[in-house]
């Protein structure tokens, strides 16, 4: 985090050209976890009434229904589905099925246990699915976590799917059921692999689509993100940001919050505290250094700023947080 002269390291002085994707999927915290790996037999079906963590079902072999709200998505081997937190869904192998609620699909099982490979269903097709986790930590200020859509679904067949999402489920579920020492970090380390391949196939399937993930592939919009992101320390104005757009302040003003949700300037002061956020869980960055990386030149500036925008000072928050890993 530091220099040797003390100073906070900026991302952009290491890497130039900074993804926007990856700098915030940094400071989520992504962590994964598959739980099991489910072989079903038609007729089958489960409901999930409310996940308390974003989950997602990847397609091994076999088809399948997934309702959710008003969607419903037929789902082809290979395919892959993120299904945020708190949303209720069901799984069935066709229309009509009886859905019952996974606490019972699971005690059926003899001895009752969650995890590893769970077999359930009435005896005809077979399918087979990976399920699995998702925990964001520090995600209060991120705008990625709003941007995440109702259903995330990646087809196989799509032109831009990646080649080897096939090869990297068949591991995954290769893993689960050999459980060999270390396959739960193996598998975990696929799954976030997973995750980021899904959003960059949600973004560039998508074209002109608003909202945050729709502004990040936008042509100019994006290009302003990307410069937000790199050097949240300058001192950016509406006039400055509008002219690396190419564009007249009103012009990009409207559009930014079209796309975005928000007007720039408010976007980069949220980018600002989400950053600094996550540098006050270094314990060794002083307020001062942490003030200047994320474009204030005195401790009071940002204190206020960081009061009014997450409710408590920047030293409330690092007393309340938890000591880094190491």
């Amino acid at each position: 985090m530091r220099q040797k002269s003390g100073s906070l390291v900026q991302s952009s002085d290491r890497r130039p050209g900074l993804d926007v994707l990856a700098d915030v999927l940094r400071g989520v915290r992504l962590q994964s976890r598959v739980h099991a790996r489910y072989e079903l037999t038609a007729p089958w079906g489960m409901r999930v009434d409310g996940s308390p963590h974003p989950l997602f079902y990847a397609v091994m072999r076999g088809s399948c229904l997934l309702a959710a709200d008003d969607h419903e998505l037929a789902l082809a081997p290979g395919d892959f589905v993120f299904i945020p937190a708190g949303t209720r869904f069901s799984l069935r192998d066709r229309r009509g099925t009886r859905a019952l609620p996974i606490a019972e699909v699971y005690a059926t099982r003899v001895p009752f246990r969650c995890g590893g490979v769970l077999h359930y269903g009435g005896g005809g097709v077979e399918v087979t699915l990976v399920v699995g986790s998702f925990t964001f930590a520090g995600e209060a200020l991120s705008p990625l976590v709003e941007a995440l859509p109702t259903l995330l679904h990646v087809r196989s067949d799509a032109p831009d799917s990646p080649r080897w999402l096939e090869a990297t489920l068949r591991f995954l579920a290769a893993e689960i059921e050999a459980e060999q020492p270390g396959h739960e970090t193996v598998v975990s380390r696929l799954a976030d692999v997973l995750f980021v391949q899904a959003l960059r196939a949600h973004m560039t399937s998508r074209t002109g689509e608003s909202g945050w993930l729709g502004a990040l592939v936008h042509p100019r919009i994006g290009a302003v993100l990307q410069r937000m992101h790199e050097r949240p320390q300058a001192p950016w104005t509406l006039a400055k940001l509008a002219r690396l757009a190419g564009m007249s302040r009103s012009v990009f003003a409207a559009r930014f919050k079209a796309l975005v949700g928000e007007a720039p300037l408010a976007y980069l002061t949220r980018w600002r505290m989400h950053r600094a956020m996550a540098l006050l869980r270094d314990r060794d960055a002083s307020l001062a250094d942490i003030a200047r990386a994320v474009g204030y030149e005195t401790d009071s500036a940002f204190g206020k700023a960081f009061k009014r925008r997450v409710g408590v000072t920047p030293g409330e928050f690092r007393r309340s947080g938890p000591p880094p890993a190491h």
